[in-house]
């Protein structure tokens, strides 16, 4: 049946079958009726109701916008050092910054959606970009400079946490996810090395990339709004309303965010992402130092090998978001893409050579690229639909946490220890999100036993 015209003015963050999710090897937290007969809902998709193709497109973007603001900073960290004459320690405050945007982000997230639906997302996430690029241009006094990265970050953890739960509860969501985190890549490669060229060749101040920033935030906030505009807050709390054997619950816990944090998923999945996060961060962000700095590479050489990592990881979120659905088993996918991501960093760790460190650094990313859009259709497919966006959103804020948490670590140390402690430091965290990975359950009891049971 055609959907009505009131059906396709909504979006609907819904949660897929749980059959589906037996097909990922993931466990579920909630508790299945063995005598229900078919989900209750179907996984929303991409072109319908056709609304739905343009409001993805607005979201490819606005993460392309997402991705930029993160992948810059790694090229303006030299060019902060001489402007503010900081050193290792205090530049690396610039990636905490991101963190309390994406904190306060997480507090909210929920009520921004009942209140204010998408279309507040998008009003709110995309004019907070604006506003913090156009202050930004103003090359103001350090700490304020601090204040409005902030801001820039407030807007992330709110367009992050609302397009990731859309996205990730959809029908194909793997390659869905994957397109939409290949855009963040987009974004992250191409604003470092625009940025290193603008700096490098065209003799631009570190600021007047922001110009450019404030233009493409605008871009951003007119396709999101557009895009979002019947999508009400009124809408949302429809969609995500709970089912009736869940409502005594809810009377006596109602916060979406509580509910979800007494789950042992939701803190893997955190964990899991704030270790992954942290060393995607770390990499993009000093990569560019550390090759200049200890391996004498040129600016310019540095800001290439820098667009082959975010570009690797573009190129992995496409390709492997695309095969994971095939191969059936998520969990020894990305237990397999992390194994890859260990040997690509022992090579760029231990062979001193651009050609080989480029060529590493590039598979390092390929093999990184799925890890964070599997993990958070992990996560809607494990949860009940009415804590997506608020498991998602607290997930997403301790991601952050971890990209700018590590940054700031390796900064600290490297101001005594040197640059080089940027080496042992990824592998490590690789090795951990490995470990939280595999520790991720799998075979609840009973869930055999549910999912094999024909429906009567």
């Amino acid at each position: 049946m055609a959907p009505d015209n009131h059906a396709a003015e909504q979006t609907r963050p819904l949660l897929p079958s749980d059959t589906g999710r037996a097909n990922y090897g993931i466990a579920t937290d909630r508790q299945t009726d063995e005598t229900q007969e078919e989900p209750e809902h179907q996984a929303e998709r991409w072109n319908e109701p056709r609304i739905n193709a343009w409001r993805v497109l607005a979201t490819f973007y606005s993460f392309i916008v997402v991705g930029a603001n993160d992948g810059s900073y790694g090229a303006l960290i030299p060019y902060l050092q001489k402007y503010y004459d900081a050193d290792y320690a205090a530049v690396s405050v610039v990636f905490l910054s991101s963190f309390i945007g994406y904190a306060t982000a997480a507090l909210f997230n929920h009520s921004i959606h009942v209140r204010f639906g998408q279309r507040g997302v998008a009003i709110l996430g995309c004019g907070m970009h604006i506003i913090a690029y156009l202050a930004v241009t103003r090359h103001p006094p350090y700490p304020i400079l601090i204040a409005i990265f902030i801001l820039a970050g407030l807007g992330n953890g709110v367009i992050d946490a609302s397009w990731n739960a859309w996205i990730g509860a959809m029908a194909d969501s793997s390659m869905l996810m994957g397109l939409l985190h290949a855009f963040y890549g987009v974004g992250a490669a191409l604003a470092p090395l625009i940025a290193t060229t603008l700096f490098t060749k065209s003799g631009w101040q570190w600021y007047e990339f922001y110009y450019i920033m404030a233009l493409a935030a605008a871009v951003e906030f007119v396709t999101s709004v557009a895009a979002f505009w019947n999508a009400k807050g009124e809408s949302h709390a429809e969609d995500t309303a709970p089912a009736d054997d869940e409502q005594p619950q809810l009377q006596q816990q109602k916060s979406p965010t509580v509910q979800a944090l007494t789950l042992p998923s939701t803190w893997i999945i955190s964990a899991y992402l704030f270790v992954y996060v942290g060393s995607e961060v770390t990499v993009g962000g000093w990569l560019i130092t550390f090759l200049v700095d200890l391996r004498q590479t040129a600016p310019f050489a540095a800001g290439i090998a820098n667009f082959a990592y975010w570009a690797g990881i573009t190129g992995g979120r496409v390709v492997l978001g695309f095969l994971t659905p095939y191969l059936k088993k998520q969990k020894t996918a990305v237990t397999v893409y992390l194994v890859g991501c260990i040997a690509a960093q022992l090579i760029f760790y231990t062979v001193d050579n651009y050609v080989a460190s480029a060529i590493a650094i590039t598979f390092l990313g390929f093999f990184l690229g799925p890890l964070f859009p599997e993990a958070v259709i992990a996560q809607t497919k494990i949860l009940p639909k009415h804590l997506h966006v608020a498991a998602v959103g607290f997930a997403c804020a301790l991601g952050s946490a971890g990209g700018c948490t590590f940054p700031f670590i390796t900064g600290a140390i490297a101001k005594s220890q040197g640059i080089g402690v940027l080496q042992p430091m990824v592998l490590v965290m690789l090795c951990v999100c490995l470990g939280l990975w595999l520790s991720l359950p799998t075979k609840p009891p009973g869930a055999r036993r549910v999912v094999s049971e024909p429906a009567v």
